[in-house]
Formats: structure tokens, sequence, C-alpha cells
């Protein structure tokens, strides 16, 4: 599969005089940017290119075909999630004024407005770029394509239906986790929503969350509610209007904290559909950590609730069940979590999962961070580098101590699993001939970025090579990096082993993405472009072409539900 990249149209390429973005928007109410900002969410899923859109903008046609002629070059494009979050963003600066603007001039105005934000990222970008040139080309080829895809990946690349099933099952394992561990906090929660039980709150939800995917995307999805509904329903919405604050605050914060509108207490426009979906899980957890927690009574108050349940829960308890399902329950198979280290002593640097299969050991280490936003936009390789080392390598202190992350942590279990360190655990392998599988466990799609897994596993063969001797070296694999919602979809293919085994999908991905010597340049750029992708992709791809029958466990949430 031949992967291109095509050329972003900006206002220089249309236009010779100034404007501002400001005095452009006068005139526009915040009814307008939402329509047109649905609309032009539905052409970037198109991939529609530069004339295309033209032809579409632009009611007049002496403009449409004036603007035509000055596109350069066919194969290029305009529209972009990017531009369309950021023209969203400037809702706060639309005062809804009586001023009244004409169809061609809002049309040539809106157009302006679009591809002077796209001028603003080539500003970016070309501040950026110069600094890789004297880079050496491998490093070069990676730098270059975290810079032009890092910062919207995750914005641009997602199945819907697929994050809200995943959304769906974390909340539901919560409501379960909640009542086996905080009934009292539950039960208030439920009074709150007028709910019998957490199914009943389930369903109501689903009730709003499936007419929204099913929504015409080429136009603003809007709820509106009948008299009737209204406390109840706009309950529910509110959830997802709520404020909280994050430890790492993410990019485009203010949408994806509001993802909807309240036009008027019976009406909500929905602002961006991944925004909402990302957030039902989050939203469901914050609710019992700041609200429900805050009112309950003060002998069932939990002094921090989000570091005690919401943090432990993601990192442990999903994670823990996930793993423990995407392999067999057999005495073939050795399945060990970081508590059962723990209580058998092992409470220093112990792997987060562990399994072992024969003499194959896989290694697991989870963590649950994000780029900041200012990180995640900054379209800036030596940005992007520092940071991600910091999260994933090590960091040092001001007094020169080093703290070990998830590559190094890796290493040291894997020294561990040569010498036999956890001989009280597990020692049923031959130290001298076992194979690690080392994974880097990961809660957010932006490290789904293509290259990335490249760019982190050249960082951790350079510790190995450190580390061990050559012997050594050839029985450890390359380091993956590994989606939460990977295993959650696909846990029941690799349980099922064969083919499907998670060791030897991570074998062939990496078998697939592994350079290849070219005679020119253009070669060499052209591979590393086609084989940067992540192994969330991969997986996906795979799947795909098995022609896999549903999940059962989607049908077990769903007799849990009392859905047919």
């Amino acid at each position: 599969m031949t992967t291109s990249i095509s050329l972003r149209l900006t206002y220089n390429d249309f236009f010779e005089e100034t404007d501002s973005i400001e005095n452009l928007l006068v005139g526009f109410t915040k009814n307008d940017l939402f329509r047109a900002t649905s609309l032009l969410n539905s052409k970037v899923r198109q991939n529609q290119d530069s004339i295309n859109t033209i032809i579409d903008w632009f009611s007049s046609a002496e403009l449409r075909d004036d603007l035509v002629k000055k596109v350069s070059k066919k194969e290029s494009h305009i529209i972009n999630t990017y531009s369309n979050l950021t023209l969203l963003s400037y809702l706060l600066d639309c005062d809804d004024s009586d001023i009244q603007i004409s169809t061609n001039e809002f049309e040539l105005n809106l157009f302006k407005i679009y591809l002077l934000i796209n001028s603003q990222q080539d500003s970016i970008e070309n501040k950026s770029f110069p600094k890789i040139k004297d880079l050496e080309t491998e490093e070069k080829l990676s730098a270059s394509l975290l810079q032009m895809s890092y910062y919207s990946y995750d914005l641009d690349n997602y199945i819907l239906q697929e994050v809200f099933l995943c959304q769906l099952i974390k909340s539901i394992e919560f409501f379960k986790y909640m009542e086996t561990n905080l009934s009292n906090h539950l039960e208030l929660f439920l009074k709150k929503y007028k709910c019998e039980d957490w199914q009943e709150w389930i369903k109501k939800l689903l009730n709003i969350i499936i007419l929204i995917l099913g929504h015409d995307d080429s136009q603003f999805s809007e709820v509106k509610l009948d008299d009737n509904h209204i406390e109840e329903i706009g309950g529910f919405l509110e959830l997802f209007r709520r404020n909280f604050d994050l430890p790492e605050k993410p990019d485009f914060i203010e949408l994806r904290s509001n993802p909807l509108y309240k036009f008027n207490s019976s009406t909500y426009i929905i602002i961006n559909k991944l925004f909402l979906i990302e957030r039902i899980f989050k939203s469901v957890t914050f609710e019992f950590s700041l609200e429900i927690n805050k009112d309950i009574n003060d002998k069932f108050k939990i002094k921090d609730f989000r570091a005690e349940y919401c943090n432990n829960f993601s990192e442990e308890t999903i994670f823990y069940e996930m793993i423990h399902n995407s392999f067999p329950d057999n005495s073939k198979f050795k399945k060990i979590s970081g508590t059962d280290f723990k209580n058998v002593g092992y409470d220093i640097g112990e792997p987060d999962y562990y399994v072992r299969f024969k003499n194959k050991v896989l290694l697991f280490e989870s963590k649950d961070v994000i780029l900041t936003g200012k990180e995640k936009q900054s379209r800036d390789y030596s940005t992007l580098k520092e940071v991600l080392r910091e999260k994933f390598l090590k960091t040092t202190n001001k007094k020169g101590k080093i703290e070990e992350k998830a590559i190094l942590q890796l290493i040291s279990n894997i020294k561990r699993v040569f010498s036999k360190f956890y001989n009280d655990i597990d020692s049923e392998y031959d130290d001298s001939n076992v194979k690690i599988y080392p994974y880097l466990v990961t809660h957010d799609r932006q490290f789904d970025t293509p290259e990335l897994n490249r760019l982190i596993n050249r960082w951790f063969r350079s510790e190995i090579e450190k580390t061990f001797n050559k012997e050594q070296q050839k029985r450890i694999y390359n380091l993956t990096i590994l989606n939460i919602d990977s295993i959650l979809l696909n846990q029941e293919s690799f349980r099922k082993r064969g083919l499907n085994s998670l060791e030897i999908l991570t074998k062939k991905y990496h078998e697939s993405i592994k350079p290849i010597k070219y005679s020119t340049n253009e070669e060499i750029e052209q591979h590393y472009l086609d084989t940067s992708l992540s192994f969330y992709t991969y997986l996906g791809r795979h799947f795909d072409k098995t022609n896999r029958n549903r999940p059962s466990f989607i049908d077990d949430y769903l007799k849990l539900l009392n859905i047919d």
C-alpha cells in the first residue's frame, strides 16, 4: 500500500492583499460556524482535493472559476481537521450581532478565514523543518514524518464506532467496579440520574449516543428535547459539558471539555462527535470524583478519589483484565499481574504484567500519559523528541538523579528474567534460551501516530546494545507500542492463538516495517512513508482481512444490559 502526501494551500496561493481573521469574522454567528464546520468535517473524511473544494464552496460561478484558475497543483488540498477545529475555536469571538452580509460575502470571508488558518500552520512548520536538515538520514526521515503527522493523526484517523465501543465497555466495567467496591457512591449517582441501576443509566446513554452516531455528518448534529425530557435527558447531556481540571492539558482543551453547545434549555448542538464520544468514560469517572464523592456522607467520602479509584481502575483493573483475557486459561500460560508480584514480595520495579508461554516471555509496561496540547501541536521534532524521551525513556532531576521510564523499566525486567530474579513466582523456563517480547501499553490514540513506534524502538535497541551481549540481544524482540484499546478490541482473537497470537502478530508487524535498502533517496523516503504505520493500524488491517465474527464479549455485555 503506497502512502502519499498532498500540498496544503494557504491564503497567499489565492490573495495578495492582507487581512485578519478578526476582521473577517464580523457578521458571522455561532450558527454560521456550526453549520460550516459540520459540512467541512464531512469533506475532510472524503479527502477532497482543492479544485472540488472550491467548486462546492462557492455559489458564484464567476468567483469559483477565478479561484480554480489559481490552483497551481491539482494534487493539493484545502480542508483539514486542524483548521476545522481552529475555526470552531473562534466561536467565542462570534457575538451574534445584527450585521448582515450577503451569501457571496459570507462564502468568500469564510474561505479567507480558512486559508489564513492554513497559513498559520505553514508558518509553524516553516520554522521547524530547517532544524532537522542536518540529521542523519534515518532520523531525519522519522523527524519529518512526526512533524507532519503527530499534531493531528489522532484527530484524523479513527473509526467512531470503535472509539464508542471502547468507551462504553470501560464505562460498564467501571460501574461493575463501583458496584463491588463503592456501592454507596453508586447509589447516590443513580439517585441523581433517577435510575434503578447502572444498566438503566447505560441504556439511557445509548439511546442518545446511537442517534448521534447515525446523524448525517454534512449537517450539524442537534439534540432537541421536548418539555417532558429537559430535566432527565438534559442532565445526561450536561455531564458532557462539565469542565474538569486535567493534570496534562490536551490540545483543543476548550472543545474537548465542551463538545456540546447549549443553544437554549431544550437544544444542544454537538460541536465535535469524536470529542463527545471520547469523553464518555472520563465524564463518568469525573462525575464520581468531583460531584458524587463531594456530596456523599462524610463516612463514605474518599480522600483522593481520582488517585485511589479512577487512575487505579484504568491502569490496573482494566489493564489487568484485558491482558489476562488475551491468553488462554490453562497451565501452559503463566499470567502474573503487577499486584501478584507485589504479593510475593517483588514490590520494586516489578513488571506491570508478565505472561510466559513455554520459553516466550511477554513483558508489559503500562503508561497512562499524554503530551500536552502545546507539545503535541508544536510540529517541532526537537520538542517532540525531548518530551517523548521524558515520558518513555528517562528524566533527570535537578540533583542529577535519573528516574527510569518505560523503556529502561522494561530493560531492567529483561535483565531480571535472564537472571531468574523472579524465581519465587516463575522459574520453569530455560534462562539460556528464553525469548522476550517487550510491550509499551499506552492509553491515548496520539501514540498510534505513524513512525512513533520505530523511533521509540530505536531508543530501546540503543539501550539494549549497551546492556546485553550479542547472544542475549538476539533473544530480545523489538519494542511494540500497544494501545489499550487494541487489547480490548482484539483480546478474543489473541486468545484463540494460532496466527492471531499476539507475539506472532508482533513479529510480523516488525518484519513489515523493517527498513529496506534502496538506490535512490526518493525510494527510501517512499518506503519509510509506506512502513511508518503503528501496531494499532497493522492489527486493524490484519483483522479486517480475516472476516472474523463479532466478538462474543459484546454479546456478554448486551446480556448484562438485558438487550437482545
